[in-house]
């Protein structure tokens, strides 16, 4: 299984420890692509709006964005890693997620998202691992990842050595269950009834009204406003149209 990692941040905490145990059960001898923010991504998203008017290829950190783009579209499994932060991802995770807005099922989502799985990962010393992981998932969601894990873990500690052997031994159950359960779903899944609900909505508004020229020119070519679906087909995605 190819798995491409992004990381909230470059340290090896609890989170970090935790995404590494689900790589070694589940990479079975694939590729394993890792990103570590800021170092991967240091510019921040200035909200120009110029990759949903124009195209991603003018985004002006685009040196940055593209790598991560072309390893999420190659991996089977994505793993989003963010510690716990005031309630929420960090501020890197955050931004990476702004600089992927375009990629939004309303907008231009590539289709090689509705086969994929991915997990998002999180811990926290205390609370707030709700809505970390649904600032992650609600962006896998909307990228259109067919099949969605989450993993949070209130590991009562600031770093992985302080974390207590009891915790510990119950994380390795959990990444072992887990685990079991994204493997049987093999490379390739089918998307959720969510997800394939929200994109009949998203097709029948285009249809109605364009909600923005380069949107709707790139879901007529893909062929969504007539009988083709992304989950029924490889990723034709135009360059000039990312």
């Amino acid at each position: 299984m190819n798995i491409t990692l992004i990381y909230g941040s470059q340290r090896h905490g609890s989170t970090w420890h935790i995404a590494q145990k689900f790589v070694s059960r589940l990479s079975c001898g694939g590729e394993v692509r890792e990103f570590y923010l800021p170092s991967a991504l240091p510019e921040l998203c200035t909200g120009c709006g110029v990759c949903f008017m124009q195209s991603a290829r003018y985004c002006p950190h685009r040196q940055y964005v593209e790598p991560i783009v072309r390893a999420l579209d190659q991996a089977d499994l994505i793993i989003l890693a963010s510690a716990t932060n005031v309630f929420h991802v960090t501020g890197s995770m955050k931004n990476m997620l702004d600089h992927m807005a375009y990629r939004w099922m309303v907008h231009r989502p590539s289709p090689t998202m509705f086969t994929k799985q991915a997990i998002a990962i999180t811990t926290a010393a205390g609370g707030g691992i709700k809505p970390t992981l649904k600032d992650m998932t609600d962006s896998l969601s909307y990228w259109g990842v067919g099949k969605i894990w989450t993993y949070g873990k209130a590991v009562r500690a600031i770093d992985w050595n302080g974390v207590p052997a009891g915790i510990k031994r119950s994380i390795d159950r959990d990444v072992a269950r887990l685990s079991e359960k994204i493997g049987a779903g093999g490379s390739a899944v089918v998307p959720s009834g969510d997800i394939r609900r929200r994109f009949e909505l998203l097709r029948m508004a285009y249809k109605i009204h364009s909600l923005s020229p380069i949107d709707h020119e790139y879901w007529g070519v893909q062929g969504w406003l007539e009988k083709t679906r992304p989950w029924d087909t490889v990723d034709r995605t135009p360059e000039d149209l990312k």
